[in-house]
């Protein structure tokens, strides 16, 4: 889930087990919807209650690696004043969080996952992504 504040900064979030920063989120639970999932998965991970109504559908990526094909679809929400005080990061799997613009994105100032790449370059809509080498017959 995309938190983007009123000056366009994003929040994204750093996990102990990947080595680059991202978005909350995770994996669709069984009778879960993917924006039931994203609200959901923001609570978990860092704590904020996400209005419903107020969630966005902003792309969905086609993610395919040797080993498997998903798809992870992104939304976002306003992140709004005083959001950063109701944070409360899990335990288990979040390290920290961090504000950032697009800019600093585009610099490469950490490693970032290709979603937020894609917020940073404003890429919206379907897109496709490839991990490592496909084998093709």
């Amino acid at each position: 889930m995309i938190l983007e504040n009123s000056i366009g900064q994003a929040l994204i979030v750093k996990s102990g087990y990947k080595p680059y920063w991202t978005f909350p989120g995770g994996v669709i639970d069984p009778h879960e919807t993917p924006k039931e999932a994203a609200i959901r998965e923001t609570f978990e991970e860092i704590g904020i209650t996400v209005n419903p109504q107020k969630v966005e559908f902003v792309a969905v990526v086609n993610r395919r690696s040797d080993y498997a094909e998903t798809y992870q679809f992104v939304f976002k929400v306003p992140l709004a004043l005083g959001g950063l005080n109701k944070i409360v990061l899990q335990e288990t799997e979040i390290d920290e969080y961090q504000l950032v613009t697009r800019e600093q994105v585009r610099a490469h100032d950490r490693p970032y996952g290709q979603v937020i790449s894609n917020w940073a370059n404003e890429r919206t809509g379907y897109m496709e992504q490839t991990f490592g080498e496909m084998k093709h017959a």
